[in-house]
């Protein structure tokens, strides 16, 4: 018997005896011929082009997972051609198919969405999937592959959800499965092939939480070194203490973004490496993971007080709004990024009770506004140079790539002027006997921004600014003369 597109057909005596010479190959698309998860893709695509719709997904699937998934569905699908496929796999497949096998794709995603995914591949002679009302999973999943292949078949999957599939098997093709999937198929199936997993799950998911990252965080130091409050260990040991929780919120933020921005990066020239976008790591541990990072990172906020739950909230709020929507409008983009970097000060100040310094903010925004622009700016180097007009997922072409340039170059050097004027101020009195010494300085931030600004427009630029700074040796050079010179104007005599 052969079931097409739900209805059961009888096979034909020609086809059943020649399905008993060489019985057909059933294979899994979740996790096995994808390296991710379409009702799982489906429901981030949902979310983000229309984040209300997180509020009816709980009552669609108390309909039941076969009524959800068609109902994502309809509203949103992925873009099939940046799926991460398994080569290795798809390679046998074609072989097996060259051998005059017949291959059935067997799925308990939405059929529908299923027939879209494999349609490429030109590959399957059946596709079979939920169908709105039935989810075929498990034993249903074994049932439908019994009426439609007859109950000689291989099977090739990848979790524990197959092993009833497996039992029932002529054989098992295990594909990225774990050493617990492993062990209990091959106590109750012939295993006669195994595609190992690449790499491993834990190390690729501690990659996601993006920990080089954190150094952005050190930022929440810098008004205690300002201030001269650095030599005091209870600043530092709240500070330390900060920089953990701010890091945990982060790294779940990081995460979000990744799962938000799935396409984008397999768009992107290095972004497509990235755990998520390759199916290194599965959605839904990357959900878990972002919640346990964000959860701790709050909770510790709320342990520490001073004002600092409600930044970190602020903090992951906006960048959430940045992740949705807000990166997509021309300059507005780079203001938040901006605003971002400078609530880090702003949060150093709250946690010690250091006042504030309309200097310091001032100064900083302006100088995280020019690195903003130099992010961007990189990018629409790049995008010139493949030929290409319009930047993904951003509201920026290739011809405002002056504009970018200029904006983020004017906005450096009104750091540096902010600096002068506080240079020349009474109020840096209070903290340096020399202050005169400090025009030191000067040159060497204008250095720092220019030296930036040029490896940006000879299209180097290929990390975020402030990791390239952080992994440029030229920046240590530069930080240890401005820190000898912050110690001459502050001491009273050599």
């Amino acid at each position: 018997m052969q079931e097409e597109e739900g209805r059961i057909v009888e096979i034909d005596a020609d086809v059943a005896a020649d399905l008993s010479c060489h019985p057909p190959l059933v294979v899994d698309l979740d996790g096995t011929l994808l390296r991710t998860d379409l009702l799982s893709e489906s429901g981030l695509r949902l979310i983000k082009q229309s984040p209300w719709a997180i509020i009816f997904i709980p009552l669609w699937l108390l309909r039941g997972r076969a009524y959800l998934k068609r109902k994502i569905f309809n509203l949103a699908r992925p873009d099939i051609a940046l799926l991460p496929i398994h080569e290795e796999l798809l390679a046998w497949l074609r072989g097996q198919k060259e051998l005059g096998r017949r291959l059935v794709l067997a799925t308990a995603s939405d059929q529908k969405l299923a027939e879209l995914a494999v349609a490429p591949m030109e590959l399957f002679d059946v596709v079979i999937g939920s169908d709105g009302e039935r989810n075929l999973k498990g034993r249903a999943k074994l049932e439908t592959i019994v009426r439609l292949c007859g109950p000689v078949f291989d099977y090739a999957g990848n979790s524990h959800a197959d092993h009833p599939v497996w039992r029932s098997s002529r054989e098992a093709i295990l594909v990225n499965a774990s050493k617990s999937v492993e062990a209990a198929a091959r106590r109750t199936s012939p295993v006669t092939r195994v595609f190992e997993r690449k790499g491993t799950t834990l190390g690729a998911t501690i990659r996601s939480l993006r920990l080089y990252q954190w150094v952005k965080n050190l930022l929440i130091f810098v008004p205690a070194f300002t201030s001269h409050q650095a030599v005091y260990w209870a600043v530092l040991y709240k500070l330390a203490i900060t920089f953990l929780a701010f890091g945990l919120c982060a790294s779940g933020v990081y995460v979000c973004n990744d799962l938000l921005d799935l396409e984008e990066d397999r768009r992107h020239r290095t972004k497509k490496n990235r755990p998520f976008a390759t199916g290194q790591v599965q959605i839904r541990t990357g959900v878990i993971v972002s919640a346990i990072s964000l959860s701790l990172g709050l909770g510790l906020s709320a342990v520490i007080g001073e004002m600092l739950l409600p930044l970190v909230l602020l903090y992951v709020g906006l960048t959430t709004c940045y992740s949705l929507y807000l990166k997509r409008i021309l300059l507005v983009d780079v203001l938040i990024l901006a605003v971002l970097y400078t609530i880090r000060l702003i949060v150093g100040h709250a946690v010690t009770g250091i006042p504030y310094s309309v200097w310091l903010s001032s100064f900083a925004f302006f100088l995280f506004l020019s690195l903003a622009f130099s992010k961007r700016a990189a990018e629409l180097v790049t995008l010139a140079g493949n030929g290409r007009d319009v930047l993904p997922g951003r509201g920026y072409a290739a011809v405002d790539l002056n504009m970018a340039t200029t904006a983020g170059v004017c906005s450096g050097f009104l750091s540096v002027l902010v600096l002068a004027l506080y240079i020349n101020s009474d109020a840096v009195r209070i903290l340096y006997y020399r202050p005169a010494i400090l025009w030191a300085i000067l040159p060497l931030l204008l250095y720092y921004i220019l030296r930036l600004w040029v490896i940006c427009g000879r299209g180097e630029l290929h990390d975020d600014p402030v990791i390239y700074t952080a992994k440029s040796p030229s920046t240590y050079f530069v930080a240890i003369i401005v820190v000898l010179i912050v110690i001459a104007a502050t001491v009273k005599s050599f």
